[in-house]
């Protein structure tokens, strides 16, 4: 009778061993599925933001351009200006600066950096609209570009 209970008992250990065995693996793939979810999930916050936030520079500079505002004076960076005033600007070109949270901020400590440079290209005014992070090396997160004809000028 000692036998009998003997191997019932390692039979008992060696089914625990498997079961043990067969959590941890699955746990460990639901694990990694989390994480992959949770970074894919950061990366579509991010992108849907740089649209967001491109979009609403060329709705600007649209609005500026038709308004009459470029009858006689330079409607860019002043558009974006107005509605970043944080952001830092030469006559071609503008850099506007987000937190993690996609908040205008400062260049420090700023983690995205939205770059738009205007070029004059027959007749047409063409806006390249640049999503990036601030780290040096990775690609853009969006990229828009916005060409749109040259008001007359009085």
């Amino acid at each position: 009778m000692n036998r009998s209970s003997n191997s019932h008992s390692s039979m008992f250990l060696m089914e625990m061993m498997v079961a043990i065995m067969l959590f941890s693996l699955a746990s460990s793939v639901c694990l990694r599925m989390f994480a992959t979810c949770r970074q894919i999930s950061g990366q579509t916050r991010d992108l849907n933001m740089a649209v967001y936030q491109a979009g609403n520079a060329a709705e600007l500079i649209k609005c500026a351009l038709s308004d009459g505002q470029a009858a006689g004076e330079a409607v860019f960076p002043g558009c974006i200006q107005n509605e970043y005033p944080q952001s830092t600007f030469d006559s071609s070109h503008i850099s506007v600066y987000y937190d993690e949270m996609w908040n205008p901020c400062q260049k420090t400590g700023s983690t995205f950096h939205m770059d738009i440079s205007q070029t004059r290209r027959d007749g047409l005014l063409l806006y390249d609209i640049h999503v990036l992070p601030v780290e040096k090396g990775k690609e853009a997160v969006y990229t828009l570009t916005l060409k749109l004809h040259e008001p007359q000028r009085p």
